[in-house]
């Protein structure tokens, strides 16, 4: 990959006429060689440019940027407005290095009743232009409207032949994951192609995961998992290592862009050399059907 001052250099050749400078990577980020690594769930147009620049000068290869607004949209047509921003970003994303996969999607936060089919019609149109079908999921388990919106896009992906990203909440996590589970059934989509996300390194939600035939997503942010849970994960249920991705969930709320290069230098400090790849690369590019073609 070449020292760092060469990577820089070869950045700034092909930002060409943006004229930036390149920001050291923080302090904090450490020295283990890292390349090829992989976000698969992040929100970049919430994210700065040098938040970009860290990521591409970090040895990242590609990110995934998702949908989400953080209030309901007003119109549909407010949604449209949204996918067109997140199809702007993989010029933003180029711009630095990186691969950009985009994704479309109707988030559960971003349901409006009484237009939730307007709504969904809107990335019906979109999904054709975007790499994967995200973010998408469930909020409230009990909510019925939820999951007919859930249901419906897996139908979507499944036609498209598009991998599907899951949002599962901070709580009511297991009835969460329960309505995911019957809507990826019911959907016919592969559960290969399902990555159910934002999952603690918790044995029975893992065990549901694995059992579905599903990828399990774990987010490396305040309130949702640490690097002390990958290494629980790696060492009390080594058998959901096959199946499991991390990523940061960067965007609005307080994260960190650079969580999943941490996690794996921390990981590969403590010895967990070859998981640690496994987790941040080589399991989200298996996931991630875009990132293979």
């Amino acid at each position: 990959m070449g020292a760092p001052e060469q990577r820089v250099h070869g950045l700034h050749e092909r930002l060409g006429c943006w004229h930036v400078k390149i920001n050291a990577l923080p302090a904090s980020y450490g020295t283990v060689v890292k390349t090829g690594l992989i976000d698969p769930h992040t929100h970049t147009a919430f994210l700065s440019w040098k938040d970009l620049t860290y990521l591409a000068e970090a040895g990242y290869e590609a990110v995934v940027t998702l949908a989400y607004t953080p209030y309901v949209p007003s119109h549909p047509a407010s949604l449209e407005d949204h996918f067109t921003h997140l199809e702007a970003e993989a010029s933003r994303l180029k711009a630095v290095g990186l691969r950009a996969v985009i994704g479309v999607g109707l988030h559960p936060r971003c349901i409006k009743p009484g237009h939730a089919s307007a709504q969904l019609e809107v990335v019906r149109r979109w999904l054709p232009k975007a790499h994967v079908l995200g973010e998408v999921g469930i909020e409230n388990p009990t909510s019925n409207l939820e999951a007919e919106a859930l249901r419906t896009q897996l139908m979507m992906a499944k036609e498209a032949g598009l991998t599907a990203v899951i949002h599962t909440p901070r709580n009511r996590k297991r009835e969460a994951l329960k309505a995911i589970i019957n809507a990826v059934r019911e959907s016919g989509i592969k559960p290969e192609n399902v990555v159910i996300d934002h999952l603690t390194p918790e044995p029975a939600l893992l065990d549901e995961v694995i059992k579905l035939g599903a990828w399990a997503g774990v987010t490396i942010q305040p309130g949702k998992a640490s690097v002390q849970d990958l290494e629980y994960l790696i060492e009390a249920v080594p058998e959901a290592l096959e199946h499991t991705l991390i990523n940061s969930d960067a965007g609005r709320d307080p994260s960190n862009p650079l969580a999943a290069a941490e996690a794996y230098e921390a990981l590969v400090r403590k010895g967990y050399v070859t998981e640690a790849y496994r987790l941040a690369s080589i399991n989200p590019k298996e996931a991630v059907k875009a990132l293979s073609e």
